[in-house]
């Protein structure tokens, strides 16, 4: 077994870094309106839902998939300064398949607009299963539908 491995996806958007950074601290409830296709149920489970300890709960379907998971995660970090984020996977659907998962997005400046990194740090249960890479496909869309839904507001 491997360990702990990690793999990341960049995108830019045209948003400015830190109104980006506001957007997915406090915009991840709405996940459903932004993304429907992507996201079907988002909840604050546990504290305000936007500071480190707030615990949500999302539901939903992964890029090229038909089927509803359902992930319960913890804010771990967020820091406004380096514009990161840190969500720890507790429970759901994607612990069938993985011992670990956290995420990081991190914000930063590029030209007019922002480059958010995604990074997705993951045990396996087995070699077997494969890489997580169809999550970076679903943060990949979620960016161009947050980028679309900040320039309509």
């Amino acid at each position: 077994m491997a360990g702990i491995c990690q793999i990341e996806a960049d995108s830019e958007v045209k948003c400015k870094p830190h109104k980006y950074f506001e957007m997915i601290k406090y915009s991840l409830l709405h996940l459903p309106t932004i993304y429907p296709e992507g996201y079907t149920d988002a909840q604050i489970i546990e504290g305000d839902g936007v500071s480190e300890g707030s615990v949500r709960l999302w539901k939903y379907i992964l890029p090229g998939t038909t089927e509803e998971e359902v992930v319960k995660c913890r804010t771990t970090k967020q820091d406004d300064k380096t514009m990161t984020l840190v969500l720890f996977v507790e429970e759901g659907s994607v612990h069938s398949r993985f011992k670990h998962i956290q995420v990081t997005v991190q914000v930063f400046p590029k030209g007019e607009g922002s480059l958010v990194k995604w990074i997705i740090e993951f045990e396996k249960h087995h070699g077997e299963v494969p890489d997580p890479h169809m999550y970076l496909d679903l943060f990949h869309n979620l960016n161009l539908k947050m980028d679309a839904y900040a320039h309509k507001a």
